[in-house]
């Protein structure tokens, strides 16, 4: 009997010693494949939203031509030209314009805000009445332009200068050509170029800068520049002596001084798409 106890008592000893081991070898394992009892798997990380604040710069907008103008007293304009539409920005205040029809230069306009160019100068003003408007920068220069201007284009530039304080109708405009000299005075062809500059609210000088395509003017032709200033009907200033320009290609700024143009009663004034041809 007392052997029986004997090897029972060794057989539950065995028994519980193996079963102890498979215990502890199944907890290792379970600890070993948990990685969550070990640490925390750290959330995905997405991406923050925009803050309310920030400003989406689309490609397309720094693709738009870009122009910017230095102006009198310091002012600045930037102007993003789309498809006759513009976006104009003086200093912070942002005008969206709309192009006009013009028979030279560039203008675009807002309501009664016009945005008037022509070669590399312009000026912003504010015609809400008409007969007063109001200059909201003026004698701007063309200080850069992204592409750059094509070099396919030229001007014949210069200044007007009418006297010391001459008084001049609202409605008055200079009138400033590049006439061909061997075509007659009264024929249409003879105008190469021309620009129009409404005269209300400016002062003496003038600066004008007429636009060409020299690949559109022939070779060794006589030019001139004509000059002259017309209100309510009437020749109000004439440029007596034509310019004549020998080299087409020269860029040295035009002076011209006009006279006041004499009083013939009865007469019919010069037309203003023809300035005489003397």
């Amino acid at each position: 009997m007392s052997s029986d106890r004997f090897r029972r008592s060794v057989i539950a000893i065995a028994l519980f010693a193996v079963a102890s081991v498979t215990l502890s070898a199944g907890s290792l394992l379970g600890r070993q494949s948990s990685p969550d009892q070990t640490a925390p798997i750290a959330p995905a990380q997405r991406p923050l939203p925009p803050s309310a604040g920030h400003l989406s710069r689309s490609p397309l907008h720094f693709a738009l031509p870009r122009s910017e103008y230095v102006c009198a007293g310091g002012a600045r304009i930037v102007i993003l030209i789309e498809t006759k539409a513009a976006r104009l920005t003086l200093n912070d205040h942002i005008y969206n314009m709309k192009q006009l029809e013009t028979a030279s230069g560039t203008k675009y306009a807002e309501g009664p805000v016009v945005w008037s160019s022509t070669g590399d100068e312009g000026f912003l003003e504010d015609a809400s009445d008409p007969s007063h408007p109001k200059k909201l920068a003026g004698d701007c220069h063309l200080e850069g332009s992204y592409p750059l201007a094509s070099s396919t284009s030229s001007s014949v530039r210069g200044t007007v200068r009418y006297g010391k304080s001459p008084a001049v109708p609202p409605d008055a405009v200079l009138i400033v050509q590049l006439r061909d000299l061997n075509r007659d005075a009264d024929d249409s062809a003879a105008v190469l170029a021309e620009q129009r500059i409404p005269m209300a609210g400016r002062k003496s000088p003038v600066s004008f800068a007429v636009d060409f395509d020299p690949a559109k003017i022939p070779a060794k032709v006589p030019f001139a520049v004509f000059a002259s200033i017309t209100g309510h009907g009437k020749l109000l200033f004439v440029l007596l002596s034509p310019v004549i320009i020998a080299d087409i290609s020269a860029r040295a700024p035009l002076q011209l001084a006009l006279s006041r143009a004499t009083s013939n009663k009865g007469k019919t004034p010069p037309s203003p798409e023809a300035p005489p041809h003397l």
